[in-house]
Parts: C-alpha cells; sequence; structure tokens
C-alpha cells in the first residue's frame, strides 16, 4: 500500500513537472504595431509593422514584416533557441541575432555585425500579456539610433 502511494505521488511530481515545464511560450502569435504609441529616433517611414512569433522544430520561428510609406514590404526572419547562441537572420543589416529569456514576461535579443554587437532589443509583455512593448538600441558607424515600439497581440 506505501509503495503505490509513493508511485501516485512520485507520478503526480513528475506530471505537474512536466505540466510547468511546458508551459505555453507568452510571446507566441501576431503582433501588430501601435505606430501612435512608438517613437523611433531617427524617426522612421515605417506605416505598418507585425511580428509572428511561432514554434517550429528548430526553436521559436520570428517573423518581422514591415511596410514603408512607399509601399515596400521588408520581411526578417530568423529561427533561434533561448539559449544566447547567435543564429543567421536573413533580409537584415544584422548578420546575426541571438535571444535569451530574462522572465516569462522579458526576453533580450542582441543583434550583431561581423561578430560585433550592433543592437540589443528588449521585448517586454505586460502583465496581461496582451502588449508587446520593443526597446531597442543601436550604433552602426557611428550613427545611434533607438526605438520604442509598442505591438498589439492579434
Amino acid at each position: 500500500m506505501r509503495s503505490r502511494y509513493l508511485l501516485t505521488a512520485a507520478l503526480a511530481l513528475l506530471y505537474l513537472g512536466a505540466a510547468v515545464g511546458q508551459s505555453p511560450d507568452s510571446l507566441l502569435g501576431s503582433w501588430q504595431l501601435n505606430r501612435g504609441k512608438s517613437d523611433f529616433q531617427p524617426p522612421s517611414t515605417l506605416s505598418n509593422r507585425t511580428i509572428t512569433f511561432e514554434t517550429t522544430a528548430g526553436g521559436v520561428r520570428v517573423v518581422q514584416r514591415t511596410i514603408t510609406q512607399q509601399g515596400n514590404t521588408v520581411e526578417i526572419e530568423y529561427v533561434a533557441n533561448y539559449d544566447g547562441k547567435d543564429v543567421p537572420i536573413s533580409n537584415s543589416p544584422l548578420d546575426t541575432v541571438s535571444i535569451k529569456r530574462v522572465n516569462a514576461n522579458v526576453v533580450e535579443r542582441t543583434g550583431k555585425i561581423r561578430g560585433q554587437v550592433i543592437e540589443t532589443a528588449t521585448m517586454t509583455l505586460s502583465a496581461d500579456r496582451k502588449v508587446l512593448t520593443i526597446t531597442t538600441k543601436g550604433s552602426v558607424n557611428g550613427s545611434d539610433y533607438s526605438s520604442t515600439q509598442v505591438f498589439e497581440r492579434q
């Protein structure tokens, strides 16, 4: 009887641990930029931006689609794990990016060109997980740039 109780308790703990370990990533889904609440320095000519986070076999796939005021569409994509390891990024001035989770609501992304850190971005979810704020700071060839982009969950 005692061994049955211990086995049941062990299985319950194992199940609970697996459930906690597999909690869904709060960034997953599609996010739409709220242009009126966002700030870009220097000012940006983008008119629309969406970011989509989805799970893949290789980690988290991130697709950022930007539409400029001229109507051009630029799509940047990368697949990464939250392990801080550099991965290639397509269609970007950056060569590589890495991401790491700070806590359940904060992820840091680092962007590099030729191995040198050029920019950092902090992605912060609101407590209700309906708003994603991405604060970016960087410098290329002596020119600093920054942005605070506010996205709403779609």
